[in-house]
């Protein structure tokens, strides 16, 4: 049920990621009540606490961080992801299904390239369960973007 750390290259990841796995219960998941959010602090610039509602399993931003509304270009937080743009949904809709179908952490990194920028980004995804239901509820959404502009747009 782990990555390889090795293979996550900012150290704030591989801290968020340590401090979920010792949280994790007997059962596999952590409960989202072991998550203090003074634990997660440093990192909250770069995080999204993502909701998944219980009956309809869509997925809500409730807190996204002040680095990725930058780069989002407008406030998220409480839109639910089917109210996002088509390019949003169309990366992130996999991965939460992904997620809801196989709950483990899950670590990617993506590169795009546009008329005259490079965007590459780092995402780390990991699922928490709520007590009393005992299935995934939430998910903490760790992105740490890198943008910047290609050397023939110089």
């Amino acid at each position: 049920m782990t990555i390889n750390k090795s293979k996550i290259a900012r150290q704030e990841m591989r801290e968020l990621l340590s401090h979920w796995e010792r949280q994790r219960s007997p059962a596999g998941l952590p409960r989202i009540e072991t998550m203090s959010p003074l634990d997660i602090a440093p990192y909250l610039q770069n995080i999204m606490l993502v909701e998944i509602e219980q009956h309809t399993l869509r997925v809500r931003y409730r807190q996204v961080g002040e680095d990725l509304m930058r780069v989002y270009g407008q406030r998220i937080e409480g839109a639910y992801l089917d109210e996002m743009p088509l390019r949003f949904r169309k990366f992130a809709t996999p991965a939460y299904r992904e997620m809801l179908a196989d709950p483990k952490p899950r670590y990617a990194r993506f590169r795009f390239v546009e008329n005259w920028w490079i965007a590459t980004y780092e995402r780390l995804m990991l699922p928490l369960v709520a007590m009393e239901e005992d299935r995934v509820a939430e998910l903490i959404v760790a992105i740490y973007p890198t943008i910047t502009v290609k050397a023939d747009a110089a």
